[in-house]
């Protein structure tokens, strides 16, 4: 036997929703965006996504894809963090660090994973060159 129930939020007082796979969404549910960048000179910052004002931005997938100029001997290390510019080499939070090899691709996903308030995310590999794609949306931290 079942009890139909809700639960409500107090303040303003929104049902929660559940979403398609079961979950209780406690959040906005948004489709993700694809963000598309290469990383083509050694330890050089490049930006994948670029800050929102008032906005956190949600990582919801990696792929990651080595070419035919990485080593045959030594994997690129990629580096995807959170920075302050869009050429800034230096990590607030550092939201990834991967191996990738020659004519190898890595995917992560699902993944939830949250950069700071406007802040952008950046990458930079040890070899080049790496094709990154990242999916996510942002979310309006006043919503």
């Amino acid at each position: 036997m079942s009890i139909d129930s809700y639960i409500t939020d107090p303040i303003n007082g929104r049902q929660v929703k559940v979403t398609t796979d079961r979950a209780i969404a406690v959040g906005p549910s948004n489709p993700s965006l694809s963000f598309n960048a290469t990383l083509e000179v050694d330890d050089t910052p490049v930006n994948i996504v670029p800050a929102k004002g008032g906005h956190i931005f949600c990582v919801t997938g990696f792929v990651l894809t080595g070419n035919k100029n990485i080593s045959a001997t030594v994997d690129a290390v990629v580096n995807i963090y959170s920075a302050t510019s869009a050429t800034s080499a230096t990590a607030v939070t550092t939201l990834l660090t991967i191996p990738v090899g020659r004519s190898a691709q890595s995917v992560i996903t699902p993944v939830l994973v949250e950069a700071e308030e406007g802040l952008f995310i950046n990458g930079k590999t040890t070899d080049d060159d790496v094709l990154v794609t990242l999916l996510g949306f942002y979310l309006d931290v006043n919503a």
